[in-house]
This record gives structure tokens, C-alpha cells and sequence, in this order.
């Protein structure tokens, strides 16, 4: 006998990666340097729960560490820096998602530092680097961020009309990556929507074994987060999940791929680091931080396509 769930029980009785709400506050001096930064986050069960964790693992770890992963500021050269994370009981069952809370997070903070170097008046790029450490991990990251924005032309390209870049990066588990997106605004048949023409991304794993590998993983975190960050949605209405089939369920398709997607392995050290999880936490916010600069509205909520383009509507 052969038992197996069809399509809307699979929607129905899968347990979900878990809400996040986030609040971000921080004090910028007269220089245009970050003071203090504080990151509050909270969400629902990631690791406990989860049917692949084992039932003791609440008690021996004492917080669910997957709501905060990637929640931490990397950015230590800021001198006050707080983060707290809130667990939630959720009436519904969330599990863990790729990376965690990476891509969540990043999205929060590398949004709100985006914002932060507008304010200042500061090149996004240069006002991530002035806020890196000067230790072997922060200058890691600086060569990333500043080889993904060479890649992208950052500041000495002239971009199409209408096209604009947008930077983020992270450093979970040891391995440092950033990312630009380049954006424009296109019209369709349902009304403006977002579309991601470039993709450029450097990241530092350590010691590379097998190059080949290691790009198609890069290249599939950033689809699979380019979807998640853009389309991906269920809800939950009067006890009900929705959508429960494809098709309604919004997925990203091969017309919204990035026409190119560039890679750049960065070799360091004589050990291999994580690359599975890494490269999905950027995507987000990069594209957001794109939609910034050519629409000056900022994007609070992940997906974004559905908000986008209520807020255009609405303008």
C-alpha cells in the first residue's frame, strides 16, 4: 500500500518558515557614522518543533537560535550595538527554511543600513565598508562588497535609462558574500512590476574544492531567494492555508530570472566554509535597496512584488 498526501493536504499540513516582525533603531553622529544600531526580532519556532529536531534539543540549546541567525550586526565597528530576539507561540506550525532567519534578517538590516548611508549622504558601498571591522573576518567582507560593486560597474558605469543598483551583504557561518542587483521598473498587463535584468556576486567560503559546485549553489540560493523575497505567500484565512495549489501560488518563473548572473569565487584560507545557505540572504535586500534609489519607497515587507505594486498604484 501506498500512502501519500495530494497537493492541497501537502499545502495544508506542511509546517511554514516562520513570520518575522523586526523593529531597527539606530543614532547617526554629525560625521554621518553609526553611533548605535539596535535590531529587535521576533518569530515564531525555526528550530524547536521541527519534526527533524530531536525533542530535546529546546532544553540543551536554551533559545531557538534560527529566528536570530543572521540577525546579528556584522558592522562592529559601530560602537553600541543591541540585538534581541523574541520568541512568539504561534497558532500554527513553523518550522525551519533554508538559512534559517538569514534572509530575513538581511533584508531588515541591510535595508535599514541602506537607509542609514541615504541619510548620511554616503555611497551605500563605502558607508558599509566604514562600518566593517579591521579583523581577519571584517576584512574579508570589505573585499567582497567592494568586488560585487566592481563587478556591477558601481559608480563608473553609466546604466540604461531607467535601471538602477542596489548592494547588500552578510556574513553568516564564516562565509562572507555581498550582492547588487540591477532593477528597473517595467510595464505589463497587470501594471508596473520589478524586474531584476543583473545579478553580480562575490563571496569569500574559504578554500574552494570544487569551483563548479560551489557556483551552482551560489546560483541557486539567489533564485530560490529571489522568489521567496518577491513572490512566495501564503496566508493563513479563518483556519485555512491559501493558497493551497500551484498556480495560485505565486513562484518565481524563467521570464524572471536575471539575464545574467555573475559569480566570483574569492579564495582564503586553507579550510573549506559553508556555501549551501550563505547566498540566499543578500538577494532581498538588494533589490529592494535597487527599487530605493529609483522610486524612493522602501519595501518593509517580504514578498515584495504584491506591495510594490500597490504602493505604484497608489502614487
Amino acid at each position: 500500500m501506498h500512502v501519500f498526501y495530494n497537493r492541497v493536504d501537502e499545502f495544508r499540513s506542511a509546517q511554514f518558515r516562520p513570520p518575522t516582525h523586526h523593529v531597527v533603531k539606530a543614532k547617526l553622529t554629525d560625521a554621518g557614522t553609526i553611533d548605535y544600531i539596535e535590531h529587535q526580532v521576533s518569530g515564531g519556532n525555526s528550530g524547536w518543533g521541527s519534526p527533524i529536531t530531536p525533542p530535546a534539543m529546546e532544553a540543551l540549546m536554551g533559545a531557538d537560535v534560527g529566528i536570530f541567525f543572521g540577525g546579528q550586526v556584522n558592522y562592529t565597528k559601530i560602537p553600541n550595538i543591541r540585538v534581541t530576539s523574541w520568541h512568539v507561540d504561534l497558532p500554527f506550525g513553523t518550522t525551519m527554511w533554508r538559512a534559517p532567519g538569514v534572509m530575513a534578517n538581511t533584508f531588515v538590516l541591510e535595508s535599514f543600513m541602506d537607509e542609514l548611508a541615504h541619510q548620511a549622504g554616503k555611497d551605500p558601498v563605502e558607508f558599509r565598508i566604514a562600518h566593517l571591522p579591521d579583523d581577519a573576518k571584517g576584512k574579508r567582507q570589505k573585499a567582497v562588497v567592494r568586488r560585487a560593486a566592481e563587478m556591477a560597474g558601481w559608480g563608473t558605469h553609466t546604466l540604461p535609462p531607467g535601471h538602477a543598483l542596489g548592494i547588500a551583504t552578510s556574513g553568516e557561518l564564516s562565509t562572507v558574500e555581498a550582492q547588487v542587483a540591477e532593477v528597473s521598473i517595467e510595464k505589463g498587463r497587470q501594471g508596473d512590476y520589478i524586474k531584476v535584468h543583473r545579478i553580480t556576486c562575490a563571496m569569500d567560503a574559504g578554500m574552494i574544492i570544487n569551483p563548479d559546485q560551489v557556483k551552482a549553489q551560489v546560483e541557486g540560493g539567489i533564485l530560490m531567494g529571489m522568489s521567496a523575497s518577491m513572490f512566495e505567500k501564503v496566508e493563513i484565512r479563518d483556519s485555512e492555508v491559501t493558497p493551497n495549489m500551484y498556480g495560485a501560488y505565486r513562484m518565481g518563473r524563467i521570464k524572471d530570472a536575471p539575464k545574467v548572473l555573475d559569480v566570483e569565487l574569492i579564495e582564503s584560507g586553507d579550510k573549506p566554509l559553508g556555501v549551501g545557505e550563505p547566498p540566499i540572504g543578500p538577494i532581498g535586500a538588494c533589490i529592494a535597496n535597487a527599487l530605493f534609489t529609483l522610486t524612493g519607497k522602501r519595501l518593509r515587507n517580504l514578498p515584495g512584488a504584491e506591495e510594490f505594486a500597490k504602493e505604484m498604484a497608489v502614487s
